[in-house]
């Protein structure tokens, strides 16, 4: 594979991998109380391997992303319909020490995201949303990079994001789908993409939560250079793994979630650890 056609996968997936969480937890998508939360999320991820356009390995490489995410919600209503509105800013390092010999830190791209609730029936614990993300270019980036924590370009998320409890058990479930602007500087432009988040998790305690989570991302179209579609360059990549939470007091809580990366195509292959810390004020 040549290097500039691997540059351009290798660009198209750090989006993903740097500067967001991956999959949903438990309770996500539940309607809170009117008020202000804290959420902070600390992840790892380790890649050994990019894979070809079928799924085979393509380059062997040693990447990580050690990233750290304040996000601030606020639950609220407008009139009679709830809604609600956040700021993710993530923060950390990204580095490639085998092919690239590259690596990238400091602050990534910020993310605005105001939500409204379509549907909410607590007799059922039915919970429907509408969630819309804008990723501002505000990350560390470096034209001469290819990797970079940042992306250099505006681009936007649509969420329609359900919870619905049944006893002990919890299903939430998001249904994404991102669209990017070009990136000014290499005149590079990601596709746009269809992501799926699942979590199926048991109240064991009153306190401790057991679950699984899995999901994955699916690329509708090949990525752009200088205008020029890019052949066989959809990426998608499935992921899959348990998840542990536990509220510690009535306000503060943790999840502890790791997911393995089952198949990719035009993607890395690695393991994702993250670690949530959440509080009510």
């Amino acid at each position: 594979m040549a290097r500039r056609t691997l540059a351009v996968l290798v660009l198209a997936l750090l989006w993903a991998t740097a500067s967001q969480a991956i999959l949903v937890d438990p309770y996500d998508n539940i309607l809170a109380p009117d008020g202000y939360y804290g959420l902070l999320y600390l992840n790892y991820y380790q890649a050994d391997e990019f894979t070809g356009p079928d799924g085979d390995k393509a380059a062997d490489i040693d990447l990580t992303a050690t990233v750290a995410v304040v996000r601030p919600l606020a639950y609220f209503h407008v009139g009679p319909v709830p809604a609600a509105f956040q700021v993710i800013v993530p923060f950390g390092k990204v580095e490639e020490t085998d092919l690239f010999d590259e690596d990238s830190s400091g602050l990534g791209d910020v993310i605005f995201g105001p939500g409204i609730f379509l549907y909410t029936n607590q007799n059922t614990n039915t919970y429907v949303s509408y969630w819309f993300y804008v990723f501002t270019p505000t990350g560390e980036w470096d034209k001469d990079q290819t990797i970079n924590l940042g992306q250099n370009h505006w681009y936007f998320e649509h969420q329609l994001a359900f919870n619905q409890i049944l006893g002990k058990w919890v299903f939430d479930m998001n249904l994404n789908y991102y669209h990017h602007l070009e990136e000014p500087d290499n005149d590079w432009k990601a596709p746009p993409r269809f992501e799926l988040e699942l979590s199926l998790a048991y109240q064991a305690t009153d306190r401790l939560v057991l679950g699984l989570n899995g999901g994955g991302y699916w690329d509708l179209d090949n990525a752009e250079m200088d205008g020029t579609e890019v052949d066989d360059t959809k990426a998608k990549r499935i992921q899959f793994g348990p998840t542990l939470g536990y509220q510690i007091t009535d306000r503060f809580g943790a999840n502890l979630r790791w997911t393995r990366d089952l198949s990719a195509a035009n993607d890395v292959k690695g393991d994702d650890v993250w670690l949530r810390f959440s509080y009510a004020f």
